[in-house]
Order: C-alpha cells, then sequence, then structure tokens
C-alpha cells in the first residue's frame, strides 16, 4: 500500500515520460472523447428523425445519456482496477465494435436493434470519459495540467464538429451505413494510435482482468442488456402506439423525469450515510466531496448549467429540418466557419479566465452561451410569415456555436476546481454525471414541450430555463481559487472525522 501511495504521489505531483509531446496526446484523448459523444447525442436523434419518429420519441432519445448520468457509480473501478491507459484503449476498441454493428443494423430501419446498440455506445462512452479524465489527471503534474487545460475543449468540440459537420454531410449523400461504418473505422484507429502514443504510469492496483471476470463486469453487462431492451420497448411503443393510453408519450416523458430526478435525491442522501461508514474507493470518494462546504450550492449550479441548451439542441435540428435545412448544409454550417467557432471561443475563453480570473469571466462567458438562444425564438417567429433562407439559419448556427463555447470553458475550469487531489477520477465523474442528468431530464421532456407550444414559444423557454442557473453564480464557491483543488484535510475536518 505505501509504494502504491507513493506512485499515486509520483504521478500526481510530476509528469509521466511520454513517447510524444504531452499535448499530442491530450489533444487525441480528448477528440476521442468528443467523437462517441456525438455519436449519441448528435446522430441519434438526426437517425431518429430520419424514420420519422415523432418530437416525443425523438426527445426520449436523451434517455441514452443514462450512462453518463450514472458513470460515478463506478468509476471507483477505474481507479481500483488496471491502468486509466488500459481503460482508455479497451473503450475505444469496444465502441469500434459496437459502432459498426450499428452499420450493420442502420439500414434495416429497425428501432429495437439500433436503440440497444446505442445503449451499449452509450455506455462504453461513459467508462471511455471517465478513462480519459482520470488519465489526464494522472499522467501530468500540476503545472501541465494547468497549461493543457485550454487544449482540451477544442479537442473535444473538433470531434463534435467533425461528426456534426463534414461526416454528417457525407450521412447525406451516401446513407446512415457509411457513416456508422466510417465512425468505427476512426476509433478503431484511435484506439490503435492510443496504444502506441499514451504514456505509461507505474501504478500497483488490481488486476484489469479481475474486473471484467468478476462480479463488476457481470453488473456492467447486465446494465447495458436490460436498459437497451428497455429503451427499445419504448421507443417502440410510442411509434407504433402499443401502449396503452393512458401511458401516453406525454406522460412516460413526465413520469422518467420525475423518477429520475427523486432517485436521484433519495439515492444520494442514502449514499452519504451507508458511504460514511464504507472503506470503498468510491465511498471515500463520494463522502470527501459531500463534506466540502457549499457542496449543494456546487451541485446545484452544475445541474442546471447546461439545461437551457440541452432543451435548444435536442430540437435546433428537427426545427431545422421541418423549414428546408439538409443534413448537408447543417453540416457543411458546422463543420467550417462553425468549427472555426466553436474552436476559438474555449480557447478566447480560457485565455481570459487564466489572465483575468473566473469570477470576471464568468458573467459574461455564461450570458454569451445562454442569451443566444433567443436567435433561434427569433428564427422560427420568422419562418411563420416568411420563407427564411438557408445562409440566414447558418448564421444562427455558427453565432450560436461560439457563445456554447464561452460556456464550455467556464464550465471547464469550474469543474477541475471542485476535484480532490486523490480522487480525481471519481470526483470528475460525479460532476460530469450531474452536468448530464439535467442533460438528460431537460432532453427527455423537450419533444413534449415542442408539440404543446410550437417552437416559437419552446425556443423563448429554452432561455428561460437557464435563469435558474445563472441565478446561482451570486455566492457560488472556487471563482476565486486558482487551479489547486479544494483541500482534502478541509473536507474530513467539515465529515467530523
Amino acid at each position: 500500500m505505501a509504494a502504491a501511495d507513493a506512485t499515486e504521489a509520483r504521478s500526481s505531483e510530476e509528469d509521466a515520460p511520454s513517447p510524444v509531446p504531452h499535448s499530442v496526446w491530450t489533444f487525441s484523448t480528448y477528440f476521442a472523447e468528443g467523437f462517441p459523444y456525438n455519436i449519441v447525442h448528435k446522430l441519434a436523434e438526426i437517425f431518429f428523425a430520419d424514420m420519422g419518429a415523432s418530437l416525443s420519441a425523438i426527445g426520449l432519445t436523451s434517455l441514452f445519456h443514462l450512462p453518463l448520468n450514472l458513470k460515478f457509480l463506478w468509476a471507483a473501478w477505474a481507479d481500483t482496477y488496471g491502468s486509466k491507459r488500459t481503460w482508455l484503449i479497451g473503450a475505444e476498441l469496444a465502441l469500434a465494435v459496437a459502432v459498426a454493428g450499428l452499420a450493420v443494423v442502420a439500414g434495416t430501419e429497425a428501432l429495437g436493434p439500433v436503440s440497444v446498440l446505442f445503449v451499449v455506445v452509450a455506455l462504453m462512452m461513459a467508462t471511455h470519459d471517465i478513462a480519459i479524465d482520470g488519465f489526464y489527471l494522472e499522467a501530468l503534474g500540476p503545472r501541465l495540467q494547468a497549461k493543457l487545460v485550454g487544449l482540451k475543449a477544442p479537442s473535444y468540440r473538433v470531434a463534435l464538429l467533425v461528426v456534426g459537420g463534414p461526416l454528417l454531410a457525407g450521412i447525406g449523400v451516401l446513407g446512415w451505413s457509411f457513416g456508422f461504418a466510417t465512425c468505427a473505422v476512426v476509433l478503431l484507429a484511435l484506439s490503435l494510435l492510443h496504444a502506441f502514443i499514451l504514456p505509461r504510469v507505474p501504478q500497483q492496483k488490481e488486476s484489469f482482468r479481475r474486473f471484467w471476470w468478476g462480479r463488476p463486469g457481470l453488473i456492467v453487462a447486465g446494465v447495458a442488456l436490460i436498459l437497451g431492451l428497455l429503451l427499445a420497448r419504448m421507443l417502440q411503443g410510442v411509434e407504433g402506439m402499443q401502449l396503452p393510453a393512458w401511458l401516453s408519450a406525454r406522460n412516460l416523458s413526465l413520469g422518467l423525469v420525475t423518477l429520475i430526478l427523486a432517485g436521484g435525491f433519495l439515492g444520494a442522501r442514502f449514499a452519504r450515510q451507508r458511504f460514511a461508514r464504507s472503506s470503498s474507493p468510491f465511498a471515500r470518494g463520494f463522502v470527501a466531496f459531500m463534506a466540502q462546504p457549499k457542496v449543494g450550492h456546487m451541485l446545484a449550479f452544475i445541474l442546471l448549467f447546461r439545461v437551457g441548451e440541452s432543451f435548444l439542441e435536442k430540437m435546433r435540428f428537427v426545427f431545422l429540418l421541418q423549414h428546408g435545412m439538409t443534413k448537408e448544409f447543417y453540416g457543411l454550417a458546422q463543420g467550417t466557419v462553425g468549427m472555426v467557432a466553436a474552436l476559438v471561443a474555449p480557447l478566447l475563453g480560457g485565455w481570459l479566465i487564466a489572465r483575468d480570473g473566473l469570477r470576471r469571466w464568468i458573467w459574461p462567458f455564461v450570458l454569451a452561451q445562454n442569451v443566444l438562444n433567443l436567435l433561434y425564438a427569433g428564427l422560427a417567429l420568422a419562418v411563420e410569415g416568411t420563407e427564411v433562407g438557408l445562409w440566414t439559419m447558418g448564421i444562427v448556427i455558427i453565432v450560436e456555436m461560439f457563445g456554447a463555447g464561452l460556456g464550455t470553458a467556464v464550465f471547464m475550469v469550474f469543474i477541475m476546481r471542485c476535484c480532490m487531489p486523490e480522487h480525481r477520477a471519481a470526483h470528475m465523474a460525479l460532476l460530469t454525471s450531474m452536468m448530464s442528468v439535467g442533460w438528460t431530464v431537460a432532453g427527455t421532456v423537450s419533444g413534449v414541450i415542442a408539440e404543446s407550444v410550437g417552437f416559437a414559444g419552446y425556443f423563448f423557454f429554452t432561455f428561460l430555463a437557464t435563469l435558474p442557473g445563472m441565478f446561482l453564480i451570486w455566492g457560488l464557491p472556487h471563482l476565486d481559487a486558482e487551479a489547486d483543488p479544494p483541500s482534502p484535510d478541509a473536507g474530513r475536518t467539515a465529515a467530523g472525522e
């Protein structure tokens, strides 16, 4: 144990020797993190829209994000079994296989098998996220962590724009099987690349094989199968009208949101009491985080930070598609000027925050992310009385993407400041999971709301949904702190240890 602690201390203070510059693998890993995310986040809803699904069913595709909401539950396994390098490369190989399966079944237009495979992709994607964030914090010392943080968000967004830009344009011309097959090839290439260029961080942990051949691996496989079959049945029921009248899409969406929120609240209270008596890595990390001052304020802010953006993105393409937008032009707008805007914004935001501090820029950047939602409300009002050209739609897409990039810079800096050194992977997974819960909840009910109030009212509502999160900026901790995370001693003191 002492040797393991010494190794962990060394890796947290020094940079691991790397066969390539650290900036190279930082870019490639965060590109690899964003790539499968956009397959689940963007291609899923566009695929279902292409299949003629209703707005309610498209909203329910947000449930593919549930593994992201729950990833903190198994994040401690990445701190216990094997190395994060092994987890990272293994998850990329599994993603390549699952996405190749999507390429095979996409041509059948069978929503059931597609839904199951999307759940598998989402589960592997969430595990991949855990490994990448943990690897970054282990392989780099504090100096390079701070220096390269500005590269993470642009790398991630490049992947989002590659999938939502040229790849989507290619799907518009060559079809869905081509698109998913291309994604599988990219993921396979990334896994091979990372097998050669990622540095090795010496650690003493349980064997990675003990995870897959033990109880944890069986739990993961069982969750993937059950969740996939459940979502497949739900989506088929909504579209095939096989559900009873009282279980309409509206009631289903609202019921699921209530279940997610109530389950999360009760689960957190139970976990805090139960884990206080446990010595497991996850329990220690959870209790240490929950013992921080103003932890409720932090979690509420993270939960609500991207809710308005989630509402916007879930219905944005569907709205544009109904008013003359094509997949080819949408991909062109995102993949050219939109890509430049989305790359420049986080870099500019990170540089300004590093220069002047988070407190100085949090309000301008959050307003830039949220107020620009109103552009879509104006666009929806405009198309009701006259024809709006594709180029006007393209300009709105690009400007809104720039604002979202500034918001990303704020979010990445803030959550890094909330992580304690000895629980980096678990805390990062917990915080990003909290953000994704808000994303999932908003997306699940998005179709129901859009069907009820129309697109103009809906996009105005997406701005209103940002107000609670912005209100929480007052009194938020860590706005004046440097990149150093909170002290673990403070957490233990607050917990009464």
